[in-house]
């Protein structure tokens, strides 16, 4: 068995209405407290300061100058955008909250893009609720940028049936998300924009396709922010992506200095393989992905080398 896996049995869990769940896009458009703890601290790290460099009013071109790929409209027949298909296991979710089987009020939809060039990735995720949002990233930069739709808004509000939704029906940081939500950033922080729970089948057909794509990456090969994360005897320095704002929303990507997981849990995840690992893998909740994973992870890390296969 390869190191990285170790196969949850947790279920597919009735979480849109938690606004700090741990699962990719899930934070940009949710309500209500956190439900997640740990107590882990990560040490301070010389994080470099780092801002966008911005285009007036014009959050697409903003992204643009920053090496993030920009998505084209969603269509759920075009083959620019791949489908993934349902979650089926939620990151972070407490133990409590099982269900199954699972139904019609508890699922969240993948789709990934490759840009055409330069190295990154677009994800977009549609939710029990009526949320879609879609995050993109460059793997060079490290920059993301974040659209999220209005789950109340007719021309934007996605289900199991909706056949398509044009970004231009998407809110970004500029506009200011839909009224009621929270920032993206409140819970994606980390070494990527992207929450994964690496062992879950359908985000290791985004970790680890069967044909992979060369453009197609969600690593941040190298940013201008770092950050350091001491596992046992071994230190390991990461880049941290950087999120892109605007004037209704300022984003930012905190290393965390408190006991809350928020959707720093990449960074957090050692206490929640403490609190979780057993002799026979993990119990309901599956492992967050840490933030080395992808190479040089320290040796006592279980959740090693999740890119690969």
């Amino acid at each position: 068995m390869r190191p990285w896996v170790h196969r949850t049995q947790a279920k597919v869990l009735n979480l849109c209405a938690m606004p700090l769940v741990c699962v990719c896009l899930a934070g940009c458009s949710s309500k209500g407290p956190a439900t997640e703890r740990t107590s882990s601290q990560l040490p301070p790290s010389t994080q470099i300061s780092s801002t966008a460099v911005y285009s007036e009013d014009n959050y697409m071109e903003t992204c643009r100058t920053n090496d993030v790929p920009l998505p084209p409209d969603w269509k759920r027949s075009s083959s620019e955008w791949v489908s993934h298909g349902d979650l089926k296991t939620i990151l972070l979710t407490p133990n409590s909250l099982e269900q199954t089987p699972v139904d019609a009020t508890s699922f969240a939809s993948v789709w990934s893009y490759a840009p055409t060039q330069g190295r990154g990735a677009c994800i977009a995720l549609g939710r029990n609720g009526g949320s879609f949002q879609i995050i993109c990233q460059s793997a060079t930069t490290g920059h993301a940028c974040f659209w999220g739709n209005d789950p109340s808004s007719a021309e934007s509000n996605w289900t199991p049936a909706t056949t398509d939704i044009p970004i231009a029906a998407l809110r970004d940081p500029v506009q200011g998300f839909a009224p009621g939500t929270v920032g993206c950033t409140a819970c994606h922080r980390g070494n990527n924009a992207f929450l994964y729970a690496p062992d879950d089948p359908t985000w290791a057909t985004v970790l680890r396709p069967d044909q992979p794509r060369p453009t197609f990456t969600t690593r941040v090969e190298q940013s201008a922010h770092q950050g350091q994360l001491t596992f046992g005897s071994t230190t390991v320095t990461y880049p941290r992506f950087i999120p892109v704002g605007g004037k209704s929303m300022a984003l930012d990507n905190p290393l965390p200095t408190s006991a809350g997981c928020s959707g720093s849990c990449h960074e957090l995840h050692i206490e929640m393989l403490k609190r979780n690992h057993t002799v026979g893998g993990y119990v309901r909740v599956p492992r967050p992905m840490g933030p080395s994973c992808a190479a040089n992870s320290p040796p006592d890390d279980p959740a090693m080398n999740c890119y690969h296969r």
